[in-house]
């Protein structure tokens, strides 16, 4: 169910990006002062800025989710040797001198 329910959504945002740039078919030209980009379709030229932001997005967001990982496998590490310590005091007979 949740596929059939992610394919729509999927369905839903191409249709939506088709009809943007169909709607919006105006032709731009880009001027960055050393290049001059060839006249290109408005809509198009969203979709690749919205394409160019989502890769930026996701390599910036890829450096905090390995950051995380590896305090999460530093933070496992810590609990198995703490764990053991604890197995490794259960064990120790009590001395009492009573």
């Amino acid at each position: 169910m949740t596929r059939l329910i992610s394919a729509f959504i999927i369905l839903l945002i191409v249709l939506l990006v088709v009809l943007f740039v169909v709607f919006n078919a105006d032709k731009v030209a880009i001027d960055l002062y050393f290049i001059q980009t060839p006249p290109i379709s408005l809509g198009a030229l969203f979709v690749i800025a919205l394409a160019i932001g989502t890769v930026i997005g996701m390599c910036s967001s890829l450096f905090v989710i390995l950051s995380s990982r590896r305090e999460v496998s530093k933070l496992r590490r810590s609990i198995k040797q703490t764990e053991q310590e604890v197995m490794n005091l259960r064990s120790i007979p009590i001395k009492d001198k009573h």
